[in-house]
């Protein structure tokens, strides 16, 4: 589901769990630990400290859940879980510093004040229909949906504004 390389580890989402290897030889990855669930897709993010895991039912991976699993990965070989958080049908996302953006089917995509990791406070909930995967970087918010490609400015979290969009033709 997920291949997301952070600081000479690479983290791995899959119908299973998350996997984490040591890059330090990219030839010979090595295995630190893993984080198992239920059956599900299972995009992942880290910032080093914590793993953000979003799992979503209804899809090729099975599974029921649609939640986010917040991870501590402080130590790598035995990862904990920290709390899990209901959402709607979660998809991809992305953090940056205490930003963390999860697109949440119906409900758009969501972004949570992460300065505390047992204790995400929604801010914003961003209305784009069926959104998929996110990037954000430098105040700007990248958003692959349904029916196209969205920009945002998010320089100020309280002032979320759409910049662009691009219409996707199926």
């Amino acid at each position: 589901e997920t291949v997301y390389p952070f600081e000479n580890k690479l983290f791995l989402g899959s119908m299973s769990g998350m996997y984490m290897y040591d890059l330090k030889n990219p030839l010979v990855p090595v295995k630190l630990g893993e984080f198992s669930h239920g059956r599900a897709c299972d995009p992942v993010v880290t910032d080093g400290e914590y793993a953000y895991v979003t799992l979503h039912a209804g899809t090729n991976c099975g599974g029921e859940a649609n939640e986010l699993n917040v991870i501590d990965i402080k130590n790598l070989m035995s990862p904990v879980l920290v709390k899990s958080y209901e959402l709607t049908k979660p998809t991809g996302l992305c953090k940056d510093g205490d930003l963390l953006f999860i697109c949440d089917g119906a409900s758009g995509v969501r972004l949570f004040d992460a300065s505390n990791a047992a204790a995400l406070q929604q801010i914003k909930q961003i209305p784009v229909q069926d959104p998929y995967d996110v990037i954000a970087t430098g105040d700007h918010l990248m958003v692959v949906a349904k029916d196209g490609l969205y920009q945002f400015d998010y320089s100020n979290t309280n002032d979320i504004r759409q910049l662009s969009f691009y219409a996707i033709k199926r």
